[in-house]
Parts: structure tokens; sequence; C-alpha cells
């Protein structure tokens, strides 16, 4: 159950940038991280391309299939079933069952890097920030497939990181 409330609290973290961003009164500041991004859809079974800055300041990159299952990563207690669907693992909090872009490199990251902490993760709260939108419309923006239904298999190779 504490996984669960979690993810949930991940889901809903967005939810006062998206105030903010969507209630702000004319001329105020408005999060640029959201309010300039767009949503990319992938297609499951697809390979793509995850990438992301980690702390070091390095680019890493690692290409994999979209709607893999990596298991449950034993550091972090994250589910990384259906890689690529914005939300936890296959069946955990989200809206819809959307497959995009943003939410690839941020699940691909956040199971090499261990991460947690949602935008304060130093190497994965970037992607994090970039997935909010995907997360919100990426069901509207008709990014939404069935779930694979793909066995656990680790991924065989590492992240590139440059």
């Amino acid at each position: 159950m504490m996984f669960g409330l979690h993810a949930a609290a991940n889901l809903l973290g967005f939810l006062p940038h998206l105030y903010a961003t969507v209630l702000a009164e004319p001329g105020q500041k408005q999060f640029p991280e959201i309010s300039k991004r767009s949503v990319v859809c992938l297609k499951v079974g697809n390979t793509a391309v995850a990438t992301w800055t980690n702390s070091a300041g390095q680019t890493c990159s690692f290409t994999g299939l979209v709607g893999s299952n990596y298991g449950i990563n034993t550091v972090n207690e994250g589910d990384y079933s259906c890689n690529g669907r914005c939300g936890a693992g296959c069946s955990g909090a989200a809206v819809g069952n959307a497959y995009t872009q943003d939410c690839f490199s941020h699940d691909i990251c956040s199971y090499f890097e261990n991460a947690s902490g949602a935008s304060q993760d130093p190497n994965c709260g970037a992607a994090y920030d970039a997935a909010i939108d995907d997360t919100l419309f990426g069901v509207t923006s008709g990014c939404s497939q069935e779930n694979p239904t793909e066995q656990i298999k680790k991924p065989a190779t590492s992240p590139i990181c440059q």
C-alpha cells in the first residue's frame, strides 16, 4: 500500500505547477517548463531512445522497447512494467494509458538512476518535470494504447552517459 500512496503522490505532485500555469493572472509569470512543452506519442512495441541529464551534467541515452517490463526496482521500489506509460507501471495511478517520449525518458532514467523525489531527484527531476504535460494531456493527444502483457526482462545493456 505504501508504494501505491507514493505513486499517487508523485502523480499528483505536479498540481501546484498546473494551478500556477492554468490559473495565473494575466501578466503573471507562468511555469515555462510546462507551457512550452509538447506531447510526442510512442507506439508500444517500437524502440525509442530515452535521454536525460544526470547529476554530473552528462547527457545519458538508452535505446529500449516501449512497453517493456523491467519489474520492480529493489532500490527505489518503483514498478517498471509498461515503460513509457505516463503513470506507475501498467496499473498504477495514471490518466489513462498514454505512452509518450517524455514518460519513456523518465521511466528509463528513474530505473537506471534509482530515482525518487519526483522533481527534486538530482538525476531524473528534469525528466519528471518534462513528463508532466504528457501525463495530463497524453490521452487527449491520441497517445492512449492497450497495455502490453510482457514478462519481466531486465535490460541487457546500460545507458551511455557522456
